[in-house]
């Protein structure tokens, strides 16, 4: 349990999951991957100017707090069965209650259904942190912020985009989710690389092969070839199981979920993109470098395991998959992140917008407080007290742009003791959170680095969703149901003929289950949400 939330941990300091998640550059409904989201201080000259970096752009948390002697309580749940915290305790939890005089008495979910059922029972704490944007941001259930913040914290002034990607059908926006930067916040913060899909090798075999340029896939064939010929005991490829396809899909320019063509929206399974990645997925397995076993693995630490073990020369994982297992390797062996994109079709389309929100309840016995709580923890010294600790203790600002840490954050027993990140992410920006991860010359920078030249985005596709249990997400639901039960009869087809037949019949089988009439209903959606916001950032 202790290395499962180790490696939750270090996973999250890159990128919140799940997930649902990152914020979600690329999704990919089809097999569960994850996909799965600060600005430089307004002070240094070498920072940004830009004002938003923070989720409030004008916040005044950084005044000297009024003397707090008795704390107002305020029940928390967090809607993460894997939440590594269980209480508020610790030196920076206590700092956040100094500052703003309010003390979560936190409840961390035993079970994914937890929620729902409170809310069928009516028994909401005072605020609830939770992934589940569709149902929380409801007037019957949560408080909008576009009301309690003009009421309580009138100075607090909320990015208008990020404002406009967490606003629902009611006019209201319920949270501002963490995760999630501007486009421009992202291109005035040269440090924060956004998290993407990496493929992870061994150092000492590349060397061994006199290290070769791999440019491109068919350079990455080669590789792998002349790993199985060298090493006929193991395997050239290993699929982590949440991570199987995205590091191709990249190198195709396929995309998840909804597709943005020529303005019309179609569902990802009929792009080209996605047809060719998964054709050359199948290449892999036609050609022996990867196995069928791994498409039954289900746990990313059996998958890991192997890799430290010896059994694998290349991984797929994010682009921190290289120091995440040479940390765990404890040095037996090497790995190096495949830093540069594979051809001039790679890209990467970010529609994410954003992760887990903070919701005030309709049951909340404290409006005034929780705002005052949050007002800290939206603006930029109260969620990098939360998640880096204490400045000049804990780490310290490189005038170039970025946190330099004085201790081993990937240290599960350190965040514990410290109380130190967990409660800085649920306020979190994306930049905020890739600046956690920047260190100069490391492997994750490094492919970071190459990465950030081939990202765009289009939030508005992110704000296509449909209702709970409507028609819509009936469609979709069962078409990405459909795709994986029947996804690996593409990558295990003994040729490329019966592969393309395999894709066909899926494609078929969308299409009957409703795939044109969901494309048309998101095309209806899109087009008002992509208006809306090409005009924000003008």
């Amino acid at each position: 349990m202790a290395k499962q939330l180790k490696s939750t941990v270090y996973m999250m300091v890159v990128v919140l999951l799940l997930g649902s998640i990152l914020a979600a550059c690329n999704k990919n409904n089809e097999n569960g991957n994850a996909s799965p989201s600060s600005q430089a201080s307004k002070e240094n000259a070498m920072a940004s100017e830009d004002t938003n970096a923070s989720n409030s752009a004008s916040n005044e948390a950084g005044s000297s707090p009024a003397p707090c002697d008795k704390p107002v309580e305020l029940t928390m749940f967090v809607d993460a069965t894997w939440y590594p915290f269980q209480d508020w305790s610790g030196e920076v939890p206590e700092a956040i209650t100094k500052a703003t005089c309010v003390k979560p008495v936190v409840t961390v979910a035993t079970d994914d259904k937890q929620l729902a059922l409170m809310v069928a029972s009516g028994d909401l704490p005072d605020m609830v942190v939770s992934f589940n944007f569709k149902l929380m941001s409801d007037g019957n259930l949560s408080q909008p912020y576009n009301k309690i913040f003009p009421k309580y914290a009138p100075e607090v002034k909320f990015d208008p985009i990020k404002e406009f990607v967490n606003t629902v059908s009611d006019g209201n926006y319920y949270a501002i989710r963490n995760d999630f930067s501007t486009e421009a916040e992202w291109k005035s913060n040269p440090y924060a690389h956004m998290m993407v899909a990496g493929l992870a090798m061994r150092k000492d075999i590349l060397d061994e092969l006199g290290n070769p340029t791999i440019q491109s896939l068919s350079d990455l064939d080669k590789v792998f070839t002349d790993v199985k010929a060298r090493h006929p005991k193991m395997m050239p490829l290993i699929l982590n199981p949440n991570w199987q396809r995205p590091y191709f899909d990249t190198q195709f320019g396929a995309q998840g979920g909804f597709v943005d063509k020529d303005g019309k929206i179609v569902y990802y399974l009929r792009t080209p993109e996605v047809q060719k990645s998964l054709m050359y997925m199948n290449s892999l397995y036609r050609n022996g470098f990867i196995t069928s076993e791994n498409f039954a693995y289900k746990n990313e630490t059996e998958t890991e395991q192997m890799m430290l073990d010896g059994k694998g020369f290349a991984y797929t994982w994010t682009y921190s998959g290289a120091e995440r297992m040479n940390a765990d390797g404890k040095g037996i062996h090497q790995f190096v992140q495949l830093a540069e994109p594979l051809g001039p079709d790679a890209s990467v389309v970010s529609t994410g917008t954003g992760g887990l929100g903070v919701y005030v309840t309709k049951d909340n016995k404290n409006v005034e407080a929780s705002v005052k709580f949050l007002k800290y923890m939206y603006s930029e010294e109260g969620w990098r007290l939360g998640e880096w600790g204490i400045e000049g203790t804990d780490w310290t600002w490189n005038d170039a742009g970025y946190p330099e840490f004085k201790n081993d954050v990937n240290s599960l027993d350190y965040l514990k003791q410290k109380g130190v990140y967990w409660w800085g992410v649920p306020w979190e920006t994306g930049v905020g959170m890739a600046l956690s991860s920047y260190k100069a010359g490391s492997e994750t920078t490094r492919q970071g680095q190459q990465y950030s030249k081939i990202i765009k985005f289009n939030p508005s596709i992110g704000m296509i969703n449909p209702d709970t249990d409507s028609p819509e997400a009936v469609i979709k639901s069962n078409i990405d149901n459909m795709v994986k039960t029947e996804v690996t009869k593409v990558y295990l087809s003994k040729t490329p003929e019966e592969a393309q037949k395999a894709y066909d019949e899926m494609v078929k089988k969308a299409e009957k289950i409703g795939m044109t009439k969901l494309e048309d209903w998101a095309t209806v959606q899109y087009g008002p949400f992509k208006e809306k916001y090409d005009a924000l950032t003008k």
